[in-house]
């Protein structure tokens, strides 16, 4: 009714499911159909995510992109005098070879945790996981990057949120040793080095080696 209501006076819908809308959209135009959404059912702040396959080279090296679709409903809340060109609106991918439970659990996670914390999510930016993502792996604090690839870095570049474009990040794993480093001073571009030193894979592997 009060939808109906707005139509006829000529009133604008409301801007969270008609954003919603336009990221499922921009979703399917560059993905196609997902195999499936893992819905979230927080009536809160709902942040599904979005599983899809994907083959990440051309010899034939297959996995699945899982993406937020929700992160951006709000704005992250930045830093008081915050100049920098970050959008405070954003949506999360992870390149995995099969889409552990875990993993959406973990990536729904990250994606309400400035929220939850008054706080934000950014380049380079580190957040220790409550636990493994496998109890087998080494790995336990993400670190937030820029896709690798443009499709992806790209991807909602129509979209924005009260002047915020939707910007994305890709989550990647670190060791203890590698989490220290990029705590450092410096040690974020140190490490990117290493990663290309190493052929880091774009789709995570729990079993890889620390590279410190």
């Amino acid at each position: 009714m009060l939808q109906r209501l707005r139509t006829l006076m000529g009133a604008a819908p409301d801007p969270l499911p008609a954003l919603a809308g336009a990221r499922i959209a921009a979703l399917r135009d560059a993905l196609g159909e997902p195999e499936y959404v893992d819905r979230d059912g927080d009536r809160q702040h709902r942040v599904d995510v979005h599983v899809y396959a994907r083959e990440f080279s051309s010899s034939g090296d297959t996995g699945h992109v899982l993406v937020t679709s929700g992160m951006s409903d709000r704005l992250m809340t930045m830093p008081e005098g915050y100049d920098g060109d970050e959008s405070a609106a954003r949506e999360l991918f992870w390149y995995v070879r099969e889409p552990h439970p875990d993993f959406i659990a973990q990536l729904r996670w990250l994606a309400k945790l400035p929220f939850a914390e008054g706080s934000w999510l950014g380049y380079g930016h580190t957040v220790p996981m409550p636990v493994p993502p496998l109890a087998t792996s080494p790995f336990s604090t993400f670190l937030l990057l820029p896709p690798a690839v443009a499709a992806d870095r790209h991807l909602f570049d129509n979209l924005h949120l009260h002047g915020h474009g939707i910007e994305t990040l890709v989550v990647h794993l670190l060791s203890d040793a590698e989490y220290d480093l990029v705590r450092s001073d410096e040690g974020l571009d140190v490490f990117l080095d290493l990663l290309d030193v190493h052929h880091y894979p774009q789709v995570f592997d729990p079993s890889r080696s620390s590279y410190l």
